[in-house]
């Protein structure tokens, strides 16, 4: 009778309550949630200072070099993390990004800012693959694709607090937010030093590194890391996947299209009820979450190829539903059956919960599969490469979700993310 109870206390201490990933996770909430909100209250602030009327084409130049040096960055980040240390890079990082978050109150010339923000990109792109290879060296072996879901869910958990965080400290202290996430940011750095990183790490020394990353990125074709087809394969994976995940940027719109077109013609007696509302809120949370853990879980015990196949069969199949519910123009039911407790609108919310829930197979699977190939040598490497394709992949998804969504109108959009779900899965098939 002792085995169960053993068992039962390895299976949460050794993943969800572990003292190591815990400190990951807070550091990971907190420093996710600062660099969220940076980039949504920056626009904020360029507005206040006027840039963005008369000076747009330069203000989208400062958002946007914050994700190129992600991406140019991004994979020298986690060699010199293989080579140097996890939290030696980690906490680097987070004194750069500091140190940047103080200068945008005191500098706003349009230059300035530019190269600012270019600094908190250099401090972001420099902890990308640290944060996930520290993640991963703590995490049970056995259990890597569970882990991945965990942390997942830790990234979500700091977006979505960075959005009301962030949007609170906008209105009530405005730009003094940003010496605020600074500040944050350094006791985060705090937060991650107790946390073991073990690996046979050399001292730091320009010369040295320099030499020792040559040595790394061969230049040879066939030995070269980077051109490797499983990393080819997963980088194809990410890079579709992180355009799919950039659509939702057209939420809002998409949901005033249709409270324009569809709730405005409503007759005005109709009210649309709360309850029904939230329990589908809270069934879209809770399926992005457990959805995380059991297909990470079930990648585990079972393999990463058949998940993904799974995944993306039921995603595809559900997202053909909702294209055929919006091409022929279904939602006026949907909406009368609100009010009316009509089966179908119970239908569509239930559809949404299972789609959400499927495409969360998507998410897991292929992370552990990386580091059941590449191996914690390399691991730094390979989630900063991830990070740097998921950058391009979400200016990529954005200029074609706005182009399809504008010229096709939201059946386009579907049809899109079908098309990048495809791409998305059956490579790394």
């Amino acid at each position: 009778m002792e085995q169960p109870k053993s068992s039962l206390k390895s299976l949460i201490f050794d993943l969800y309550l572990n003292p190591n990933l815990l400190m990951i996770a807070f550091y990971q909430i907190i420093a996710t949630g600062v660099y969220t909100a940076q980039q949504l209250l920056l626009a904020a602030y360029l507005d206040d200072l006027g840039y963005l009327e008369s000076h747009s084409l330069e203000s989208g130049l400062i958002l946007a070099i914050y994700f190129v040096f992600w991406f140019i960055l991004g994979p020298i980040s986690g060699t010199l993390s293989d080579l140097h240390g996890r939290k030696f890079l980690i906490i680097f990082a987070n004194v750069v990004s500091g140190f940047g978050f103080f200068c945008l109150v005191l500098f706003q010339d349009l230059l300035l800012l530019f190269l600012i923000n270019g600094i908190l990109g250099i401090g972001g792109a420099l902890r990308i693959g640290s944060v996930m290879a520290l993640w991963v060296q703590n995490s049970p072996k056995d259990r890597i694709g569970e882990s991945m879901a965990l942390i997942n869910i830790v990234l979500g958990v700091g977006g979505i607090a960075a959005t009301v965080f962030g949007f609170v400290l906008w209105t009530e202290i405005k730009e003094v937010s940003f010496p605020v996430f600074g500040i944050l940011l350094l006791f985060a750095a705090v937060m991650i030093v107790p946390v073991p990183d073990q690996g046979d790490y050399i001292p730091f020394s320009f010369r040295g590194t320099i030499d020792m990353v040559r040595k790394k990125v061969s230049t040879k074709v066939s030995d070269n890391f980077f051109l490797s087809p499983p990393i080819l394969k997963l980088g194809i994976h990410w890079f579709a996947l992180s355009a799919i995940v950039s659509f939702g940027t057209f939420l809002i719109p998409i949901i005033d299209r249709i409270r324009i077109r569809y709730i405005e013609e409503l007759p005005s007696e109709t009210t649309l009820p709360m309850i029904p509302l939230v329990i589908f809120g809270l069934g879209i949370t809770i399926a992005a979450f457990t959805g995380l853990i059991f297909w990470g879980r079930v990648s585990d015990k079972w393999a990463r190829r058949p998940v993904l196949i799974i995944g993306f069969s039921t995603t595809a199949v559900l997202m053909i539903f909702i294209y055929i519910i919006f091409q022929f123009d279904q939602i006026p039911v949907i909406l009368d059956g609100l009010s009316t407790g009509n089966i179908f609108v119970i239908s569509f919310m239930v559809l949404l919960v299972v789609l959400l829930f499927s495409m969360t197979s998507l998410i897991p699977a292929p992370m552990a599969w990386i580091v059941d190939i590449m191996g914690k040598e390399n691991m730094g490497k390979a989630m900063s490469l991830r990070q740097a394709l998921i950058a391009i992949g979400t200016i990529v998804g954005t200029i074609i979700g706005g182009y399809f969504i504008g010229s096709f109108g939201i059946p386009g959009l579907i049809l899109v993310i079908l098309l990048f779900l495809l791409i998305s899965t059956v490579i790394i098939v």
